[in-house]
């Protein structure tokens, strides 16, 4: 209700209540209806009418609510560079003509017949139909190929599957591409083709199973969903006495922010499409290239080394910054500098990275910012996925009671939205994405890209306002998926996920338990 309206009701009803007190009649008629005289002490029945001013039209309005609904607006940013066609169609040519000739006579010339072609999607929609087909629109539905299969043919094209690396598959990169592109989520009227389980995140299937109230008002349906997240040490208990001297924290709209991009890969356009896409999301891009620090943006998070202690003396201390947490000596240095900044250790994932974050926390780190590969593997000798690792570190420190006290950001091998939720299944608060920056901005792959130091990733001239919008519309798109899966498990904040693991199962786990004791099955 507007502060207004309700100003002027409560004004009237106190007038009206005076003049009870000091007169004892308003007249007669009917009772308020929800007014008695054990509450107003009424000697007898009146009524009333109220009259609500117009003269204000802000008073009749209804207002929004105290929150504001979160939502990135996406926009089309089309291709700059042209993509490779998903399907190679092509007709045998004699044989087309020989049964247009056959129908042309068997239906009297009929043009609406004779010129007909069984695509729903335009694929022989052109001048010259089937004999030369508009690939581009191809989705692989086969309708063509097994109603002509003596004519037709649709095959997987040879520069599609040339697209990514090893980890970086064909069909990923397509989806980032095309979500970039259009800022719509990517739905296949035809069904899912894949494989059921894999490797990594592909083994592991999200718990749908306790649906509350799924989105059937679509994606910005009548209930809320939140996605905001804290990133800062969380305080476990409050000193009234030092009521100031809690730790900051800093709140952000999505889950997903930008993390540092592959050396050599940082140029001058993707460097400002980079910070114009953090500003309009509201979200943070982590550089450590001194240049970017120079555009005044808000949505930085520097990464400081042990130059910039000296060198920032004089400097405003930044409100989040982070640092390699594997130099020794360096956080206590840091604490002391910057005593008013959340301070964010780097730490790449290993076998003891479990006990090197225990460590960090109880000297009083506000955040960690747990890596892994491009290819999302740690850095162990036995190299595990991220998922594993994450897992392992985050329940280290539930054991020792430390979980809640700071932010776990994760990054590596972070390619497509459903990394998201699985991610923080898995004990993260948010993600970092890095490659996956790239690859919306239509960089080229010239080999395999594992690590910052080895990499094959080529990034092309853009237009900083076009890159902006195709990192906004990616990261719109998987906000959206990641409102569709928080409701469907009947979530209604993002921040209960973390490290629930009950919403998730695990491919290989469920075939030990449901193959345990066959020889032949393990």
């Amino acid at each position: 209700m507007p502060a207004g309206l309700a100003d002027a009701i409560a004004s009237s009803l106190f007038g009206l209540a005076l003049r009870v007190n000091q007169e004892g009649d308003l007249g007669s008629g009917g009772r308020l209806s929800s007014w008695d005289d054990r509450y107003l002490k009424f000697r007898r029945p009146f009524s009333v009418k109220l009259t609500v001013r117009t003269d204000n039209p802000g008073w009749n309005q209804m207002q929004e609510s105290a929150y504001a609904r979160f939502k990135i607006e996406s926009k089309p940013a089309p291709h700059v560079y042209s993509i490779p066609n998903k399907f190679d169609v092509s007709a045998r040519k004699l044989r087309l003509a020989a049964m247009l000739v056959h129908e042309a006579f068997e239906y009297s010339f009929n043009k609406e017949v004779v010129l007909s072609r069984p695509c729903i999607y335009g694929v022989f929609g052109g001048r010259f139909g089937g004999f030369k087909p508009s690939k581009h629109k191809c989705v692989g539905c086969m309708r063509c190929v097994q109603e002509y299969p003596h004519i037709m043919t649709v095959k997987q094209s040879d520069r599609y599957k040339k697209l990514g690396d090893s980890f970086w598959t064909p069909e990923n990169v397509f989806t980032v591409l095309n979500e970039a592109s259009t800022g719509k989520i990517p739905v296949k009227g035809m069904g899912y083709k894949g494989a059921f389980s894999g490797e990594g995140f592909d083994g592991m299937w999200t718990d749908m199973s306790e649906i509350v109230r799924p989105t059937r008002d679509g994606v910005y349906g009548r209930e809320y969903i939140s996605t905001s997240v804290d990133i800062g040490r969380k305080p476990t208990s409050i000193d009234f006495a030092k009521i100031d001297d809690q730790p900051k924290s800093l709140e952000i709209p999505v889950p997903i922010i930008f993390d540092e991009p592959p050396t050599g890969t940082d140029t001058a356009d993707i460097r400002a499409a980079v910070g114009l896409a953090a500003e309009k999301i509201g979200t943070l891009n982590i550089s450590r290239d001194i240049r970017h620090r120079e555009t005044g943006l808000d949505n930085l998070l520097p990464i400081i080394d042990e130059k910039e202690i000296a060198d920032n003396e004089e400097r405003e201390q930044p409100e989040i910054a982070e640092f390699d947490a594997e130099t020794p000596g360096f956080l206590d240095r840091l604490l002391a500098r910057f005593d008013r900044s959340i301070l964010i250790a780097r730490l790449p994932l290993r076998e003891d990275s479990g006990s090197a974050a225990s460590r960090l926390v109880r000297q009083g780190v506000h955040g960690l910012h747990l890596y892994a590969d491009y290819h999302g593997q740690d850095y162990s000798r036995n190299s595990r996925h991220i998922s594993t690792a994450l897992k392992d570190v985050h329940q280290q420190l539930v054991r020792e009671g430390l979980r809640d006290k700071v932010t776990i950001i994760a990054s590596g091998g972070i390619t497509l939205a459903e990394h998201v939720p699985k991610a923080i299944i898995c004990g993260a608060d948010l993600v970092a994405i890095d490659t996956t920056v790239l690859v919306a901005l239509q960089a080229e792959f010239k080999g395999e890209t594992r690590d910052r130091a080895n990499h094959h990733l080529r990034p092309r001239s853009i237009n900083p306002e076009w890159g902006a919008q195709r990192l906004v519309n990616l990261i719109g798109v998987w906000h959206d998926q990641l409102i569709e899966i928080l409701s469907a498990m009947g979530m209604r904040d993002v921040r209960r996920l973390r490290g629930d693991i009950g919403r998730s199962m695990m491919d290989l786990e469920l075939q030990e338990q449901s193959f345990k004791g066959i020889a032949w099955a393990t």
